[in-house]
């Protein structure tokens, strides 16, 4: 195909903050259209990427239908994925989908028998996959570095909670979001988690609401708070390893920490995305009582945009940790299971 026109629906935090950005910076990329229901926001965003007034658009369907659209791009909340993912698919045009990729399983299905009937791929925009740390980390266990898993403790560290003036944004009701944290940043390590040790076979979780109501966006008032700002849980693998996990927005201190720490048999890794370009080890032959972790640089082989990869894939160039729609899908029924979980206060079974 060479050049891949990219069309956006929605022009928010996520579309600017990584999807422009990146997108801006590839090969073989350009962004030709937009879509956004806030004219300012529209406006703003169109002037950074370069987009004319005609090719920005108020209805999405709009945007797929454009002839010049050969890829699109949904970053809108939640509740509004599975129908735009739906259509994109529909036209054959290729899709990068935001995680979560839907607001629960069934609507995940319904986005892959739309990708089967498709003549293009789809995308699950797992972001962290594309750190290097994960990836390097990914290569060691693919390499028995570690021997088999036999634990993993992970966490996702943010403070977004208690920012000052927070209003009632759709991340906070539950018919627009799903879940809080545990859709939100818990998608994300659930789908490193399953990339390192395989699939989750079980799990146990509990949630909490700990900033109960906000300010509506209005300003004229307060309403409830009805999704989740922390969650913890505990999961097996099918390799039989545990794994203990904790997931807030009320960990004060943390802009966006994300910890991984890995256990084998035979040795370990750890992992801070807050500083992507090293990773943690330990193994090697011997006595592991005489073993030490040490901090090693990762290789730049393990180096890849998010975007680039995306537009990689529909040249012909699909790396192999690309994050497909199946991925999303599978995600998206761990997530109905936490749910679940912490609902009625017990285990629940994936097998």
């Amino acid at each position: 195909m060479g050049t891949v026109r990219v069309g956006i629906i929605g022009t928010g935090g996520i579309a600017n903050g990584k999807h422009i950005k990146e997108l801006l910076e590839c090969i073989d990329a350009k962004i030709v259209a937009l879509c956004d229901v806030d004219p300012a926001a529209l406006e703003r965003t169109a002037a950074r990427a370069g987009v004319p007034a005609e090719k920005c658009y108020k209805d999405y369907r709009d945007l797929i239908a454009d002839p010049e659209v050969d890829a699109v791009e949904i970053c809108t909340p939640n509740y509004l994925h599975a129908e735009m993912a739906k259509a994109v698919l529909a036209a054959g045009k290729f899709l990068n989908l935001e995680k979560p990729v839907t607001m629960n399983y069934e609507q995940a299905l319904e986005v892959l028998a739309a990708e089967k009937k498709s003549a293009a791929l789809g995308m699950a925009c797992f972001s962290y996959r594309f750190m290097p740390a994960v990836r390097y980390a990914k290569h060691l266990v693919d390499q028995k570095k570690l021997g088999n898993i036999v634990g993993l403790n992970v966490a996702y560290l943010k403070s977004s909670a208690f920012w000052q003036g927070r209003a009632l944004e759709w991340r906070f009701e539950k018919e627009k979001a799903g879940s809080g944290v545990l859709s939100d940043l818990g998608s994300h390590l659930i789908d490193l988690a399953q990339l390192l040790a395989g699939d989750i076979v079980e799990l146990c979780a509990t949630t909490q609401i700990v900033v109960k109501e906000r300010p509506t966006l209005d300003g004229k008032g307060v309403a409830p708070v009805n999704t989740d700002d922390s969650c913890s849980f505990v999961a097996r693998f099918a390799c039989g390893a545990d794994g203990c996990f904790h997931i807030t927005r009320c960990a004060i201190g943390h802009q966006n920490t994300i910890r991984y720490d890995v256990y084998g048999d035979r040795g370990a890794l750890s992992f801070d995305l807050n500083d992507p370009s090293v990773l943690t080890i330990c193994f090697g032959e011997g006595d592991p009582k005489s073993f030490k972790m040490e901090t090693v640089a990762v290789p730049k082989e393990f180096y890849l945009c998010q975007e680039q990869a995306f537009i990689n894939a529909i040249n012909g160039n699909r790396d192999a940790l690309f994050p497909t729609l199946s991925d999303g899908a599978h995600g998206q029924r761990v997530l109905d299971a936490m749910l679940e979980s912490a609902e009625q206060r017990r285990w629940v079974s994936l097998k």
